[in-house]
């Protein structure tokens, strides 16, 4: 594929360190290319580290940078395949520089990414970096987060209300780094009830004109509700509803790195 500056979306995205004085460890990109044909294929992908001793932004760099250059290089039109070898080989890159480097040792980090083609969307995740999908007047999460209260949740264990203020939130599951055969997620959820077959099934829904999609890391879900950032997507264009949406996670106190791109066909 042709990278190319020009876009058949509207695009938004931001980036903020948060209020705390903790290093950024988010990363993110948004390319275009020209695939067969002209046409134009949009990716977008979020990275968010972990790790101490700043090895977490070099996993979320890492990432990012290896899931853009694998999909940059693939030809053809199976999308949701690009994204799966993408996320398969970030996994191992990531693995592989901490082992190499002491200093890097136990490094890792969540990664969600979107590739939108000919108005149709594929996603691939792994961790608790999400992405919300606006049309039709609504909202919902399409991604599955990877922690301990999501696997509470679908245990009934825990209620969702329980689990927003639970000590263990952030605990994740699955992320990119600590395993190098790890699997990215590929459910898309439409509902929140529907059966994770039909999830997978998903991919390459088309899209709707006008809808949007938002991916961000935990510093932004953490602090906003989803009627909240339905609200503001419907109300703003992309780069203002992502300036809008990283500054009301600041003004609740912005405790992690605040990170997004909003999408709209």
């Amino acid at each position: 594929m042709i990278p190319t500056p020009h876009s058949d979306l509207g695009v938004g995205h931001g980036t903020h360190p948060g209020e705390t004085g903790k290093n950024n460890e988010d990363r993110y990109a948004v390319q275009s290319f020209y695939g067969e044909g002209g046409l134009v294929i949009n990716l977008a992908v979020i990275a968010d580290g972990i790790g101490g001793n700043r090895a977490g932004e070099v996993a979320s760099d890492l990432a990012v940078q290896r899931i853009t250059a694998v999909v940059g290089r693939s030809a053809g039109a199976d999308y949701a395949q690009m994204l799966d070898q993408a996320m398969s080989q970030a996994a191992r890159a990531v693995y592989e520089a901490a082992q190499a480097n002491p200093n890097l040792k136990g490094m890792g980090t969540t990664c969600v990414a979107a590739l939108v083609a000919a108005r149709r969307l594929y996603t691939a995740y792994i961790g608790d970096s999400r992405l919300y999908l606006v049309r039709r007047g609504s909202i919902v999460q399409t991604s599955v987060d990877h922690t301990f209260v999501q696997d509470a949740i679908e245990g009934g264990l825990l209620t969702s209300a329980e689990a927003k203020n639970h000590p263990h939130r952030h605990v994740v599951r699955r992320h990119l780094g600590g395993d190098p055969n790890v699997r990215a997620d590929f459910r898309l959820r439409l509902s929140d009830d529907e059966p994770p077959e039909q999830s997978m099934r998903n991919q390459g829904v088309l899209l709707d004109p006008g809808s949007q999609m938002l991916l961000c890391s935990d510093g932004l879900s953490d602090l906003i509700e989803e009627g909240e950032i339905l609200q503001v997507l419907t109300a703003f264009p992309p780069q203002k509803a992502v300036d809008e949406l990283i500054l009301l996670a600041r003004r609740r106190g912005g405790h992690d790195n605040i990170t997004a791109i909003v999408l709209q066909v």
